[in-house]
């Protein structure tokens, strides 16, 4: 399954901004659906992706691994932009309460 996304940030393994524990390229998405996900990206296409480009994202099941530390500007850069996706997706005004309606008892 395949869901396309447009490149935010492209977090590569020279960027002098990140400590790497791996050659990979990953990067930051925006998805169809306003979700942000942040995916590896295939050794073919590490060298030519860029910020705004349109990709397709593979959607098997993912594997969960720290590989990059992220520090100074790229780090603050990237938390910003997933809070601000968080904030802008909860519900802007509190849930309605509900209260208990008082019933009488059946009479029959």
């Amino acid at each position: 399954m395949y869901h396309p996304g447009k490149i935010i940030i492209v977090y590569g393994p020279k960027d002098k901004s990140i400590e790497s524990a791996d050659s990979g390229t990953q990067a930051l998405l925006e998805m169809w659906d306003e979700n942000m996900i942040t995916v590896s990206v295939d050794p073919h296409l590490s060298g030519k992706i860029k910020k705004d480009d349109v990709v397709l994202v593979d959607y098997t099941t993912p594997k969960l691994n720290v590989i990059k530390l992220l520090k100074s500007d790229t780090a603050k850069q990237t938390w910003k932009m997933y809070k601000e996706r968080y904030e802008k997706k909860k519900p802007q005004q509190p849930p309605v309460q509900l209260t208990k309606i008082r019933q009488q008892p059946y009479v029959g």
